[in-house]
């Protein structure tokens, strides 16, 4: 096994991030479909949101391409 190789417990660990990542990408994503979240917080809490909701897609992203490699 070479160095790119990942091991079945990095795999694991990997999955399992993912899989928290697209629970907190449904929940921001729920909360900024929300009319009553939207109507009643301050712009810069919405704004927060967001850059929050393309961290995670974006570190999302970079684990399914590490992933992809893995298999």
């Amino acid at each position: 096994m070479g160095d790119q190789t990942l091991k079945a417990d990095d795999v694991d660990k990997l999955r399992d991030e993912v899989s928290r990542l697209e629970d907190e990408i449904h929940r921001i994503t729920n909360k900024l479909q929300n009319d009553g979240f939207i109507s009643r917080v301050p712009a810069a809490l919405i704004e927060k949101e967001q850059d929050k909701l393309k961290k995670y897609e974006k570190a999302c992203k970079n684990l399914r391409a590490q992933l992809k490699e893995a298999s």
